[in-house]
């Protein structure tokens, strides 16, 4: 079962790394065609940011909101003791946070970053965040499945 979570993580990384790469893509193709920096436009960035989404505790604390971020770092922190344990119903809670965490970040976290960056075009934004979405789609496809594949 572990084997089969760890190979299918492949091609979902694959894949979630096409759309992170084709929202990018977008984003400066659109800069392009607009021709002008988007400091003028009052308009959020669209669009749902990954790495916002999937580094939840490090993408807030790099964005200037230290104690949200690290408040979900201590959530983080505490899934582990509680799977060791068996606490599987305080376990599902708490699991919970950091899930609904990276889910409203996912959809609000351009607007967030956007905020944090005025005078960017779109396509520097988009490129600012890039990393973020690479880091977090390989963290959460590829290290962490194998990683888990190699230690049972």
């Amino acid at each position: 079962m572990i084997y089969t979570i760890a190979a299918y993580s492949i091609t979902v990384g694959t894949l979630m790394l096409y759309g992170v790469l084709v929202q990018h893509r977008d984003h400066v193709y659109s800069d392009l065609v607009a021709g002008s920096p988007r400091s003028g436009s009052s308009e959020p960035v669209r669009g749902f940011n990954m790495g916002a989404a999937l580094l939840a505790p490090f993408w807030l604390w790099k964005h200037g909101m230290r104690m949200p971020g690290g408040v979900l770092l201590l959530v983080y922190a505490a899934i582990p003791p509680l799977y060791e344990l068996g606490l599987w119903i305080p376990l599902l809670f708490v699991a919970m946070v950091p899930l609904a965490a990276g889910a409203a970040l996912g959809f609000v976290g351009n607007r967030i970053a956007s905020n944090d960056r005025h005078s960017e075009s779109l396509a520097d934004f988009s490129a600012s965040q890039l990393p973020w979405a690479i880091a977090g789609v390989c963290l959460f496809t590829i290290v962490l499945p194998w990683l888990w594949y190699f230690s049972y």
